[in-house]
């Protein structure tokens, strides 16, 4: 059976609080409203080795885009 696909894909473009590099994340969902997103918090990694959580609002970027 195949598996349904979101119809939205949100982009987020984090700053890493130890380095200041760029951290993504992206998650797919049926929402295409960023506030909802917004409100989750994000597991994020960075190459320089800082690990945490952080709220979607605190994304530098945040993009949404129709996934067909």
């Amino acid at each position: 059976m195949k598996e349904a696909i979101e119809p939205f894909v949100h982009i987020l473009l984090f700053a890493c609080p130890s380095c200041t590099g760029p951290i993504s994340s992206v998650v797919a969902t049926s929402e295409r409203n960023p506030e909802e997103t917004d409100a989750r918090s994000f597991v994020l990694n960075c190459n320089c080795g800082w690990e945490g959580t952080q709220m979607g609002l605190l994304a530098k970027r945040h993009w949404v885009e129709a996934w067909s």
